[in-house]
C-alpha cells in the first residue's frame, strides 16, 4: 500500500509530504526530515512486487540494494545525491536530495540558443563520464529527468532518476514490456533478453536530448527507425541556425549502430568542441565520519555474490539481507568494454 501525507517514516526521521510520480518499477515521494529538510524517497512499486512469484521478488529487492551500494559510490555536482537507504514495512528505499527546479522536458517547447544547450549537455555529460568510470550506465537520460536549478546566480543542469527498471526486467525470468523513453532510448535496449551496453547507449540519449533543445521536436524512436525503416531528420532540416559540427556530431550520437557512435562521453562531448570542465576525482569516498564506509561495501559485495550463486536459495534468505546505511555519499548497469554487434532480437 502506497504511503500517503504525515505517515512516519524510520520512527519520524522522514515524514511523507505527498507523492511526486510512480512508474511500472518505483514510486517517489517528497519528504521532510526532522530539520525541515525536503528530500526524496524512491522505493519499489508494491503492482510490481505483488505480480512477481516468490524468487522474482527475491532478485529485485537484492538488485535493488546492489544498485543502491553502486549510487553511493557516483557523486557528481551534476548528479543527484543519494543520502541514505534502508528498509521500511518490507521495503527497500532510497533517500535522494530534492531539486528545486524544473525538467528541460517542460521547457521543450521552447528552443534553447545553441550556446545555452551545449552548456546543459556538457554538464550532463561530465556527470555521465563519471558514471561510465564506476562502470554505469544511467539507461534513462532524457529531458524529464535533467533537472534545472540555481546555484550562485547561475543555471545549471541536473542528473536525477536513474533507470535501474531497464536493468531490473533482464533479471525477471517473465516476458514484459519494457520501460523505455520514446525517441530517446537506443535500439539495443530494447532487446528481449540481457545484451551487453555501455556508455555508447547513454551517448545516444543525451544526443537526442540535445536534438530536442535544438528543435522542439522529439527524434523518430529507434525502434521505428529500426524495423519500420524511418529516417532521422537531421536538426539542421529543422533549425537551419545549428551549426554543422553540432549537427553532425547528434546524427553520430545517434547511429544505429552502437560500433558507430563514439564509444566514450568524452569523445563524443570532444565532437561538440566542448572541453573538459574543472577536473575532480571520478570516485569520491566518503569522509572519514564514517570509517567503516569502504569495509561495509566490500562485505556486501561478499554477500551480494553469495547470494547470486545461490540462485534458487535466494528467495527463501532476500529477505534476510540488511540494508546498509551510509552517511551522505551518492544509476545503472556494468559497462561492458566493447560495444554489441548491430543486430537487434
Amino acid at each position: 500500500m502506497a504511503w500517503v501525507k504525515d505517515d512516519r517514516l524510520q520512527s519520524g526521521k522522514y515524514i511523507i509530504e505527498r507523492e511526486l510520480g510512480r512508474g511500472r518499477f518505483g514510486i517517489t515521494y517528497l519528504v521532510k526530515n526532522r530539520n525541515g529538510d525536503r528530500l526524496v524517497i524512491k522505493t519499489l512499486n508494491d503492482d510490481l512486487l505483488n505480480s512477481l512469484n516468490q524468487l522474482e521478488r527475491g532478485r529485485l529487492k537484492t538488485m535493488f540494494l546492489r544498485e543502491a551500494l553502486k549510487l553511493q559510490r557516483c557523486k557528481h555536482k551534476y548528479i543527484v545525491e543519494v543520502v541514505d537507504s534502508f528498509e521500511e514495512a518490507d521495503r527497500l528505499c532510497l533517500v535522494m536530495e530534492y531539486v528545486d527546479g524544473i525538467s528541460l522536458a517542460d521547457r521543450r517547447q521552447q528552443i534553447l540558443s545553441e550556446q545555452e544547450a551545449l552548456r546543459y549537455i556538457q554538464q550532463i555529460g561530465e556527470a555521465l563520464i563519471v558514471v561510465h568510470e564506476n562502470r554505469l550506465i544511467h539507461r534513462d537520460v532524457h529531458p524529464g529527468n535533467i533537472f534545472l536549478r540555481v546555484r550562485e546566480g547561475q543555471s545549471e543542469a541536473v542528473l536525477i532518476d536513474f533507470g535501474l527498471a531497464l536493468d531490473f526486467d533482464h533479471i525477471l525470468t517473465t516476458s514484459r514490456t519494457k520501460e523505455t523513453s520514446e525517441g530517446f532510448t537506443p535500439p539495443e535496449l530494447y532487446a528481449q533478453h540481457t545484451k551487453p551496453t555501455g556508455a555508447y547507449s547513454d551517448i545516444y540519449s543525451l544526443a537526442a536530448t540535445l536534438y530536442v533543445l535544438l528543435t522542439g521536436k522529439t527524434p523518430v524512436d529507434a525502434f521505428k527507425r529500426k524495423v519500420d525503416k524511418a529516417r532521422l531528420i537531421a536538426p539542421k532540416e529543422h533549425n537551419p541556425q545549428i551549426s554543422d559540427r553540432t549537427n553532425r556530431a547528434i546524427l553520430t550520437g545517434m547511429k544505429l549502430d552502437p560500433k558507430q557512435r563514439s564509444q566514450s562521453m568524452r569523445e563524443w562531448l570532444d565532437s561538440l568542441g566542448l572541453t573538459g570542465e574543472n577536473s575532480q576525482p571520478s570516485v569520491i569516498v566518503p569522509s572519514n565520519t564514517n570509517p567503516n564506509w569502504e569495509r561495509n561495501i566490500q562485505f556486501w559485495g561478499v554477500v551480494i555474490a553469495a547470494i547470486a550463486a545461490i540462485g534458487a536459495l535466494l528467495a527463501g534468505i532476500a529477505p534476510w539481507i540488511p540494508l546498509i546505511k551510509t552517511s551522505p555519499s551518492p544509476s545503472p548497469t556494468s559497462v561492458s568494454p566493447s560495444p554489441p554487434s548491430s543486430k537487434t532480437p
